[in-house]
């Protein structure tokens, strides 16, 4: 088997599959021209969280192309993104106390957990401990929402419905990144230089089908008039 050089697993990682970032801005964009697809309240605070994670995500990937350390971004930056879709998600249902209380404990969880990871991890190293608690988050809110989509009635096909999109994405983001968040410090320090870059190439795909589906949330046409 011929071994894989680091710079083929980054161009794989930063422009092959890190290019997909780009997918739900460009997707709202074409809606905007478009103008045929649902705009539901809540998408344009969606829209905002996409586009801020799309300039952070290129930021982010031009540190490390240019080899500099880039984790301290992700501090501030991931953060900030997980408000916004914590917001997003929160605005899927009425504004009801007990949808209030669980989502403030979440997000309490969540920025106890950012400031831990930043103390333990210190700012060059990955903040595992808030990313796996922010997989964990989005795994539970997600379900939760999806079973309460599922409960209300609409003739609207899921496939048709924005929000299953974004759910689906999330869902599939938390999951797929799981252990590689929990674990993703443990391999930097330990995975010799030929086999370090394997799992990010992995969470990098997870990553890519997070992107596309996200996208999809801006492509839900507008139903049909009767």
């Amino acid at each position: 088997m011929i071994p894989v050089s680091p710079k083929t697993w980054q161009f794989v990682i930063h422009y092959l599959l890190g290019s997909l970032m780009v997918a739900p801005v460009a997707a709202y964009l074409w809606s905007r021209i478009k103008g045929r697809y649902q705009r539901p309240e809540w998408l344009p605070l969606f829209a905002g969280v996409q586009v801020f994670e799309l300039a952070g995500g290129i930021f982010f990937t031009t540190l490390a192309v240019m080899q500099r350390n880039n984790q301290w971004f992700g501090h501030i930056g991931r953060p900030i993104v997980f408000i916004g879709l914590l917001l997003v998600l929160f605005q899927l249902g009425l504004d009801r106390l007990s949808r209030r209380i669980l989502y403030a404990i979440s997000l309490g969880v969540g920025l106890l957990a950012a400031g831990a990871g930043a103390f333990l991890n210190g700012l060059e190293w990955r903040n595992s401990l808030f990313t796996t608690t922010q997989s964990l988050v989005f795994m539970s809110l997600g379900t939760i929402e999806f079973r309460r989509m599922l409960t209300v009635e609409d003739d609207t096909s899921l496939t048709d419905r924005p929000e299953f999109w974004l759910l689906a994405a999330l869902l599939i983001y938390a999951s797929g990144t799981l252990i590689f968040n929990a674990s993703s410090n443990y391999f930097l320090r330990t995975l010799p230089p030929h086999l370090v870059l394997i799992p990010w190439v992995a969470a990098a795909m997870v990553h890519a089908a997070y992107h596309l589906l996200l996208a999809k949330v801006f492509l839900c046409p507008k139903p049909s008039s009767s």
